[in-house]
């Protein structure tokens, strides 16, 4: 038997904040010797499948017996919660880790909970914490485990890519209402650059809740949209220069664009609030907000100021490797899994 093993209930995946946290989490645990075990909940992407199985781990096909005497872990996965009643009634695991990535709680995760199924309760930012901790607290004491989600920068090589006439602002994120802004195409159409740079708009996982939120683009903007998943996260960051990123009620409990953001030369502008101030050195390794008309001037700013957008980018990205540092991001998890 290993040392370390960790069951997961879910899939890594390309696609989405919890899991391309789980798929950079297991680059962590095997850089530290963990044997990770993962059963899809629902399906698995077959390149990630490949990608695993080179890594060193092991795919299981779901049966609600599968965890029992197992630590597994699970990351804001709805099918794993949904399936704790079948899997506590064919064997309860021998701990039950458990990651809600947002900042509000789920009724299944506070059934869980009240029926104390859930052993540890993992949080990715100290606002999150500071949220969600009182009201599990208030149906029965809790088991908290602060973590700072892993991500691997060596799979991002780091080349600054110099303005070719154009400066280019964007977004990234799932097509959630709550991930855009009312005013999102006012807040890039205030951003000015100056004579001689043209300026382009362009926005990863556009689709119908975004456009409900955001209506008609305004009108001459140079945009381009794509729809969610269309093309892959690096191509889109190797695409742009600056990374303007409001919300409209998800209250980030980390933002995972923000790592991807340093790691790739782009740098972000995001709220004066939520998870960011643990993240972001304003004007060192990005940039905080208060308003709307805050973002586009600062995005209007670095148009204007190319030494000052490579300044903040380099320092983003050696900002990113202490952060995500693996030592660090691994002490709290070699707690747990024992």
């Amino acid at each position: 038997m290993p040392d370390r093993e960790l069951w997961v209930g879910g899939f890594p995946s390309y696609y989405g904040g919890a899991d391309t946290e789980l798929d950079h989490s297991i680059d962590l645990w095997r850089r530290f010797g963990v044997e990770v075990h993962l059963v899809p909940m629902p399906g698995a992407d077959e390149h990630m499948m490949v990608s695993v199985l080179e890594r060193g781990c092991h795919i299981h096909e779901y049966r609600d017996n599968i965890f029992a005497g197992k630590t597994v872990a699970s990351f804001c996965n709805g099918p794993f919660l949904a399936k704790l009643p079948a899997i506590m009634q064919h064997g309860r695991p021998a701990k039950v880790i458990w990651f809600n990535c947002m900042t509000w709680l789920f009724g299944p995760e506070k059934e869980a909970h009240s029926k104390g199924w859930i052993d540890v309760f993992g949080f990715i930012s100290d606002y999150q914490q500071k949220i969600l901790v009182p009201q599990l607290e208030a149906i029965r004491p809790v088991n908290a485990f602060r973590c700072t989600p892993y991500f691997n920068a060596e799979r991002v090589a780091w080349r600054y890519r110099e303005w070719d006439g154009c400066y280019k602002v964007g977004r990234i994120s799932r097509d959630d209402q709550g991930k855009f802004a009312p005013d999102t195409w006012r807040i890039f159409d205030r951003v000015m650059a100056p004579p001689g740079l043209q300026k382009k708009v362009y926005i990863l996982g556009y689709g119908p809740n975004a456009q409900k939120k955001c209506g008609t683009p305004t009108p001459g903007l140079d945009l381009m949209v794509w729809a969610p998943g269309a093309i892959g996260a690096t191509e889109f960051y190797n695409g742009i220069d600056t990374l303007v990123h409001k919300t409209d009620g998800s209250r980030e409990s980390f933002c995972r664009v923000l790592l991807e953001a340093y790691a790739h030369g782009v740098v972000p502008i995001v709220e004066r609030d939520y998870a960011f101030p643990e993240l972001v050195v304003h004007g060192e390794t990005g940039y905080m907000a208060s308003s709307s008309d805050e973002m586009s001037f600062i995005a209007s700013m670095l148009a204007h100021d190319p030494a000052e957008h490579r300044r903040v980018a380099e320092n983003g990205r050696k900002h990113l490797e202490q952060l995500v540092n693996p030592e660090k991001c691994w002490a709290g998890w070699e707690e747990v899994i024992k």
